[in-house]
């Protein structure tokens, strides 16, 4: 009897063990493995100038509305905070223009270009009320890839709010990209400039894995 007592006892024991240890193993593998999203988005622009116009000419806003569409990796080192690398592309689509005045004393129209970025960022994000919803934070370097010579690459940046449905996120997102902007004549006057580009999006995203 004692003798079962004893093998109960080791055997309880080493089945305590194992559990224990597989448990601190899963929150090992949590921390390594990590997760794919891909997302697409779709916003209107936010842009502004910060330099008026030569000889009180006229100059429209630039940009009617933005999309892009990224991919992640995100691993948790956490419970419920998950960080990770983004890259993705995003564009945004030229309207209107503004006026010059040529060597000849005319009046020019000049259209503007739309402009695209690759953005290169590190990504944030931690999930509330039971993974229902999470908040986010994306935080890089915007590369000009598409648009006018003159546009400069710059400091990226995206705070954004989602909406967990499993497989599918919604998402809302801030976008900001400081590059400054400066459109000239043709011969080096500068007529305008835009303080970056910023714009309003909502979107969708899967999770991969």
């Amino acid at each position: 009897m004692k003798k079962l007592l004893v093998l109960a006892a080791i055997a309880v024991f080493s089945f305590t063990s194992v559990q224990a240890q597989d448990g601190v193993d899963k929150v090992i593998d949590q921390a390594k493995n990590g997760g794919f999203y891909i997302g697409a988005n779709i916003g209107f622009s936010l842009l502004n100038s910060t330099r008026p116009l030569f000889n009180n000419l006229e100059a429209d806003e630039f940009g009617s509305f933005n999309f892009g569409f990224d991919a992640a990796y995100l691993f948790e080192v956490m419970p419920n905070l998950e960080v990770g690398a983004l890259v993705g592309y995003t564009q945004y689509v030229a309207s209107g223009g503004y006026t010059y005045i040529d060597d000849n004393g005319d009046d020019v129209k000049f259209d503007y270009k739309d402009a695209g970025f690759v953005p290169i960022s590190t990504s944030v994000r931690y999930y509330f009320g039971e993974r229902k919803f999470f908040g986010g934070f994306d935080l890089g370097y915007a590369v000009n890839v598409v648009g006018d010579d003159n546009v400069d690459g710059g400091l990226f940046l995206r705070p954004k709010f989602g909406f967990n449905l499993g497989k599918i996120a919604l998402i809302a997102s801030y976008q900001r990209i400081f590059g400054n902007t400066d459109y000239t004549d043709g011969v080096g006057n500068n007529y305008y400039t835009l303080s970056g580009f910023a714009s309003f999006n909502v979107g969708a995203e899967f999770h991969l894995n």
